[in-house]
């Protein structure tokens, strides 16, 4: 026997995006709090898969930035379906506004993930989705889902601070007062009735400030799940860096 020989980690059976319920971005291979111990791999979207008491993080789709060392913020990427880049299965390009085009291999728009108008982040994520023929999909701040009145009469300090946060990064994770427990970030259906009510939430990020920072997705959701995946990629490498991970 070679102790302490690294042993080669036997391949995961691929699992194909439309099946992905739970899922990070970064290049970590493996869930552990030694860095030293994670192991770096392409820069991928990952699915959960559990071997030998070790969890790992398995590569589902590998993003490629679309100019070369130009951050995705920039200029934008594309997800592959294999790491030699012959499948195509989105592309995330900027168009010179607040939008990133999000299309299908055939060129076909998907929808689009915006930067939350200035007017929107005081209550609002960074980040939101506009589907092709279907309602926006946005995330309150948690301290602001009751609405801008309510939000507002909670203090003016507090509001002042959010929106710093927002202004200078894609938004931040709606925690609440300094000291309390990371809330969830959620991406829901944006309705046409009273202020403050959302409709289906889609996306999820039920804890923040830890590694790996875990995105579930609806499985029976509406929204494609190549809208979710654009959002988390930009969002998780503008704000967290999850390209340098």
């Amino acid at each position: 026997m070679a102790f302490g020989r690294n042993k080669a980690v036997e391949p995961f059976e691929p699992m194909h995006w439309s099946e992905m319920t739970q899922f990070t971005v970064g290049r970590a291979m493996r869930y552990t709090f030694r860095k030293s111990k994670r192991g770096t791999g392409p820069h991928a979207i990952r699915f959960p898969r559990a071997r030998g008491g070790d969890q790992y993080l398995v590569p589902g789709l590998y993003i490629v930035p679309a100019a070369g060392d130009a951050s995705l913020s920039k200029a934008g990427f594309r997800l592959f379906e294999d790491e030699g880049g012959r499948h195509l299965l989105c592309s995330a390009l900027p168009d010179g506004s607040d939008r990133y085009r999000v299309r299908d291999p055939h060129g076909q728009e998907l929808g689009s993930v915006r930067r939350t108008p200035l007017s929107r982040r005081l209550t609002h994520q960074g980040l939101w989705l506009d589907p092709v023929g279907h309602p926006a999909v946005v995330a309150r701040h948690n301290w602001a889902r009751d609405g801008v009145r309510a939000a507002m009469g909670r203090g003016v300090g507090h509001a002042a601070e959010s929106l710093l946060d927002s202004l200078v990064s894609f938004g931040d994770d709606g925690g609440s007062d300094s000291g309390a427990a990371p809330k969830p970030a959620v991406w829901a259906v944006e309705t046409d009735g009273s202020e403050g009510q959302l409709g289906e939430a889609v996306l999820t990020l039920p804890r923040t400030g830890q590694f790996p920072r875990w995105y579930f997705v609806e499985r029976d959701s509406r929204l494609d799940k190549r809208l979710a995946f654009a959002l988390v990629v930009l969002r998780e490498s503008k704000a967290f860096g999850a390209d340098r991970r």
